[in-house]
């Protein structure tokens, strides 16, 4: 199974560097995020998109619509596929990048009630492993830099340094071969 695993488009909190985990907060893409989404689906045009899963962020959700036009394939909203709850929603995210900063372990450290790095990838390892067991040729994901992140941990078997050295632009996508 192919898998092209893509960002989100910008929002307005993107803009204002606010952190969003919550699926019940608006926050839409804004114009560029519009643009981007658009030459997502340029991109992945020929692609031959079977079917999408977008996270419960409208955000997600916009982006995929976006990119489907090219495919008309049927779109799953899965909570596995959700941004990390931080613990310091619509909170900069520099006050986030402190704590983590101070953490005995970054990728154990949870927050307010939030989750960590590591709940995040036993979400993305449970979500990868019911994804094995479907029939497509080739699958789009939609979701956040950190998720996509936590894919390429998972799918790559590399470590959480280095997953989270990788940058994912808004818009953008990562291709991997799920067998």
């Amino acid at each position: 199974m192919k898998l092209y695993i893509a960002r989100h488009g910008r929002t307005q909190y993107n803009d204002l560097g606010l952190c969003n985990g919550d699926p019940s907060v608006s926050n839409p893409l804004t114009g560029t995020g519009e643009q981007q989404a658009k030459a997502l689906g340029e991109k992945l045009k020929h692609a031959a998109i079977q079917h999408i899963y977008v996270s419960e962020m409208k955000r997600t959700q916009q982006t995929a619509a976006f990119a489907n036009v090219f495919h008309n394939a049927a779109i799953t909203i899965e909570p596995r596929l959700n941004d990390i709850r931080t613990g310091y929603e619509g909170k900069h995210f520099t006050e986030y990048n402190a704590a983590l900063e101070k953490a005995p372990n970054r990728y154990t450290a949870r927050f307010n009630g939030g989750e960590s790095i590591e709940d995040v990838k036993a979400r993305i390892q449970s979500f990868v492993r019911d994804l094995r067991g479907q029939q497509y040729e080739t699958v789009l994901i939609v979701t956040s830099e950190v998720i996509v992140q936590a894919f390429c941990a998972v799918l790559q078997d590399i470590s959480n340094e280095a997953a989270e050295a990788i940058t994912v632009e808004q818009g953008s996508f990562l291709e991997f071969d799920l067998r």
